[in-house]
């Protein structure tokens, strides 16, 4: 019979003490998670030594920068392309696609940028049908 064991380090007050109630030497989790998000949270400790069985120093501001670093530009670039699609819509909210290939210019970065993206639309549009069988 084959036997698991999981292993997690032990998450540790900021000033390297175990985390303790008498002491009160940690955030309140309630006050974190309103305050960044849950999955802020749990992405600092997914990323953190714990999961390999380490000892972390738990710090509010690791969270913070988690939100700073990964989750605002991500929301950022997903807000981008919500504008950028809606921009590519006629009145009638139909895609014009098309017309985001033929914009001309002489410019050599706007012609590499416009042939990336037809390279990227292709994959997608192959993909997409690929997908459907």
């Amino acid at each position: 019979m084959r036997q698991n064991v999981i292993v997690n380090g032990l998450v540790l007050a900021e000033d390297g003490k175990k985390m303790s109630k008498r002491l009160k030497n940690y955030p309140d989790p309630e006050i974190v998670i309103n305050s960044h998000g849950a999955d802020a949270l749990r992405l600092y400790l997914i990323n953190s030594p714990v999961v390999r069985g380490e000892e972390l120093r738990f710090k509010e501001q690791g969270v913070k920068d988690v939100v700073r670093d990964v989750f605002l530009p991500w929301y950022n670039a997903y807000r981008f392309l919500v504008q950028v699609v809606r921009r590519y819509k006629n009145d009638e909210g139909k895609e014009i696609y098309g017309s985001m290939a033929h914009i001309p210019s002489d410019n050599l970065m706007d012609q590499w940028i416009q042939a990336a993206a037809a390279g990227l639309l292709q994959f997608v549009n192959k993909e997409s049908i690929s997908q459907k069988s």
